[in-house]
């Protein structure tokens, strides 16, 4: 018996609880309509829109810090790089404020062994755009003089080993002359002695063409590593963002009708315990 005198309490709360909510619905509803339209029209003219393009690269595979991805993000987010171009567009921040706009603003990461993903975030769409060919512009130069450089020195070491296989073919030329005119007896010596200058020779000779081929391998090895090399390339460049990714008036307005719809319950809940309280 006490069980079913629990339920029927308990129903008969619920019951006035729904009607008590039913009696206050037009309040909720307009507290809910005030908080979704203060809310969008908030969002849309009082807060500063946010853009953001992105783009990715392949790095080269050079062995430097600019082939390394860990080193190209601190390279990419520093203030050397990063502030001629914001003075170009008239933005002299200063030193803190660079770096604040770097934090919040630019993010590098990566997303492959030489891929690296840049984000930049801007109030103005075309700027967004501009801001981030300017910072990829400014670090491809960099990373392309780094790449110029070090090919320019595997071909002048190419070119070396190039005219000291020259200087070794002539020699080998020579001592096969030698060789062909001990034997053929056009230089007077004994057999004794021609024996030995012809010995002499034949392993003066290989030992020319033992270093010889071993600089012809240094020279396969360097040509089909400059083969191999690429420099930096874009992958995807930065595109015009249609639309800001903050604020995000949806989420807002959805966020503001859940809270008035939770704050109009505790009103109406708050109010008529009052009642209740000044009954008693």
């Amino acid at each position: 018996m006490e069980e079913e005198r629990y339920y029927d309490e308990y129903e008969i709360d619920l019951r006035e609880y729904i009607m008590l909510l039913w009696n206050a619905k037009w309040f909720i509803i307009s507290l809910f309509i005030i908080a979704v339209v203060g809310a969008g029209l908030f969002s849309q003219f009082y807060l500063t829109p946010t853009y953001e393009t992105e783009a990715v690269i392949q790095l080269s595979n050079i062995d430097n810090l600019y082939s390394n991805p860990e080193a190209v993000t601190q390279i990419i987010k520093s203030g050397s790089l990063v502030s001629p171009v914001m003075t170009k567009y008239n933005n002299n921040f200063t030193e803190a404020q660079l770096n604040s706009y770097i934090e919040n603003n630019i993010n590098v990461s990566q997303i492959g062994k030489r891929q690296i993903r840049i984000n930049v975030k801007n109030n103005e769409p075309e700027l967004t755009v501009n801001i981030t060919k300017d910072i990829i512009d400014r670090f491809i130069d960099r990373s392309e003089k780094k790449f110029q450089n070090y090919i320019s020195k595997k071909e002048k070491n190419i070119k070396k080993l190039n005219n000291e296989i020259e200087i070794l073919n002539n020699q080998i030329s020579n001592i096969k002359q030698e060789i062909d005119n001990l034997q053929n007896n056009k230089i007077r010596a004994g057999a004794a002695e021609k024996g030995i200058l012809i010995n002499e020779q034949v392993n003066l000779l290989n030992t020319i063409l033992t270093q010889k081929n071993n600089y012809q391998e240094k020279v396969q090895k360097m040509e089909n590593e400059l083969f191999s090399l690429y420099s930096l390339e874009v992958l995807n460049k930065p595109y015009m963002p249609d639309n800001p990714i903050s604020p995000n008036i949806k989420l807002n307005m959805a966020i503001a009708g859940v809270l008035a719809l939770m704050l109009g319950v505790f009103i109406v809940f708050f109010r008529e315990f009052l009642k209740e309280e000044e009954k008693e």
